[in-house]
């Protein structure tokens, strides 16, 4: 494009005249009109009155022949020169409209083309921007845990995922692994995001970082964009909420969602197993909440009834302590 306006600005070469380009018809005619102007004004203006001791016609004939040499050879080359000078001013007035208008063109275009580009960005911008405002990242524990997708079922997160490249590599590894076990997580965390795809929008951005690892991939990535982070694995939360980011934890949630019983209220359940301390014993609810049994330790192996005494939120999860109604002894 460049090239093309450079030899467009070009201005055209004007090749001087020379006497040789003359027309011999144009000097010849020139030759005689001067000759006889020559003669007519020397005759009117010099000798008319003013006799020159009767030479005057040889004296009139030198002065035309002159003006004749003057009209053959000199007065071409002037018309040639002239009408050269008048054709390099009219080239070089179109020459500057010619140049100043693809100047102006030029412009336009690479405005316009600015213009359109940055449209562009800013469309994909926010284009982007709506994608990921309530995208969650998604770590290869809780793929491998496989628990996001019986949550994504049951209607309750309907929002689009995002799994790097690196998780998905990782998850390969793990797939290809020689244990039985970590084999069939990682198979299990692929096909997790193969169902996921199915319900929902997942975005598997490629972003190189083939120098640092997959926990470091997630931090800087989930900052950069600044969307939560979903994860089961311990040192990757307490490093992420360092770093100022969201994070969402499954089992958080499954703990939040057992159930919560009042002090005195009375539930059904069986003693499984002894507790740590004397005469405690162990049942679990359907959800998994550990009740932790006074005077338990006797009924092991048995359905009862446990009076509720408290509730208490541990690391490990949600456990209560209850005590052996007294609907269980015997009267």
């Amino acid at each position: 494009m460049i090239e093309k306006n450079k030899e467009k600005k070009q201005k055209p070469e004007i090749k001087k005249p020379s006497l040789k380009e003359t027309k011999l018809t144009t000097r010849i005619i020139c030759g005689v009109i001067f000759l006889g102007f020559g003669f007519l004004i020397s005759r009117n203006l010099f000798f008319k009155e003013l006799p020159f001791f009767g030479y005057h016609i040889i004296i009139e004939l030198l002065i035309s022949l002159a003006v004749g040499v003057f009209g053959f050879f000199i007065f071409p080359l002037i018309l040639m020169y002239l009408s050269y000078w008048i054709e390099s001013l009219i080239v070089a007035a179109v020459s500057k409209i010619v140049s100043d208008f693809w100047d102006q063109q030029s412009k336009r275009i690479q405005q316009a083309r600015r213009e359109k580009q940055r449209l562009k960005a800013d469309e994909e911008s926010m284009k982007e921007k709506q994608e990921f405002e309530n995208a969650i990242l998604l770590d290869t524990s809780v793929l491998v845990d496989g628990r996001v997708l019986d949550i994504v079922k049951a209607g309750f997160l309907d929002r689009p995922f995002v799994v790097l490249q690196n998780v998905i590599n990782e998850l390969q590894k793990l797939s290809d692994s020689k244990n039985k076990i970590k084999r069939e997580r990682g198979r299990m965390g692929l096909d997790v995001v193969k169902e996921l795809k199915k319900r929902t929008n997942v975005i598997i951005p490629d972003v190189k970082a083939k120098d640092k690892d997959v926990d470091a991939s997630l931090i800087d990535y989930a900052k950069e964009k600044k969307i939560r982070l979903m994860t089961l694995d311990f040192n990757l939360n307490k490093v992420a909420k360092v770093s100022g980011i969201t994070v969402l934890n499954i089992n958080d949630l499954a703990n939040a969602l057992k159930s919560t019983f009042i002090p005195g209220e009375k539930i059904n359940l069986k003693i499984v197993q002894e507790g740590k301390e004397k005469n405690q014993g162990v049942g679990y609810l359907s959800d998994g909440t550990m009740v932790i049994v006074e005077n338990g330790s006797q009924k092991l192996g048995q359905d009862v009834e446990v009076v509720v005494i408290k509730n208490i939120q541990s690391s490990a999860g949600k456990i209560v302590f209850g005590d052996i109604s007294k609907n269980n002894n015997p009267k």
